[in-house]
């Protein structure tokens, strides 16, 4: 009777660990294969072109993700782009227009919340290049080179503007100069200088800064 007892309460025992593992199995095997939905895209940034808008952005997750940039105007197409890189091109659009633009991340798991939304006016030159700041008395000379490139119409003034204080000097016409005079700065002042183009649908980004400090 000692043995049977023992010997039942192993086959219990036994039992209860067998029926145990499938369990555990069937856990581990949900928890792994749990998707979670992307982070909303962030960084969100707008290349003006002809009729289209180059966007960009950062993803904080990684993975297999599927992107999509979407422009919205009032009373226009809505328009959008989708791709697996980092960037993409949405066209179709009208030049002079102001788009905001949002991007979203898709994967197995689903759809991120709407990045920021940012605004872009279509058709505009792109920021002047090449920026350089020489110091004069009480004034600074400001050069630079055309924007890149886009298909846009051809740029028709340059204003460059110095900060503090928004000091500036634009140039206009068919070719427009692309250098200037800033007057009026305080001389031993540090001023950051950046230089913006306009064609016939607006203004364009600012370019990269430069620094000056007049005499």
């Amino acid at each position: 009777m000692r043995i049977s007892s023992v010997m039942k309460r192993g086959a219990v025992g036994a039992a209860i660990a067998i029926a145990a593992v499938p369990a555990f199995a069937s856990a581990s095997s949900a928890s792994v294969g749990h998707i979670a939905a992307p982070a909303s895209p962030a960084a969100v940034a707008l290349s003006s072109g002809n009729r289209a808008l180059g966007v960009s952005w950062t993803e904080a997750s990684t993975g297999a993700i599927t992107f999509k940039a979407t422009a919205r105007a009032t009373g226009k197409a809505t328009k959008s782009c989708t791709t697996k890189m980092l960037k993409c091109s949405i066209t179709s659009l009208v030049n002079g227009v102001v788009y905001d633009v949002t991007v979203t991340a898709k994967n197995a798991g689903g759809t991120s919340a709407p990045s920021t939304a940012v605004s872009g006016i279509v058709g505009v030159p792109g920021a002047p290049l090449s920026i350089h700041a020489t110091a004069g008395t009480a004034s600074a000379t400001i050069k630079w080179a055309h924007p890149k490139a886009s298909g846009v119409t051809n740029v028709t003034s340059y204003m460059a503007t110095a900060q503090p204080g928004g000091f500036s000097c634009s140039t206009s016409g068919t070719e427009p100069a692309r250098s200037c005079i800033i007057a009026g700065l305080t001389t031993g002042t540090k001023y950051t200088v950046t230089v913006t183009a306009t064609n016939a649908y607006g203004t364009g980004s600012p370019s990269k800064s430069a620094t000056v400090t007049p005499n």
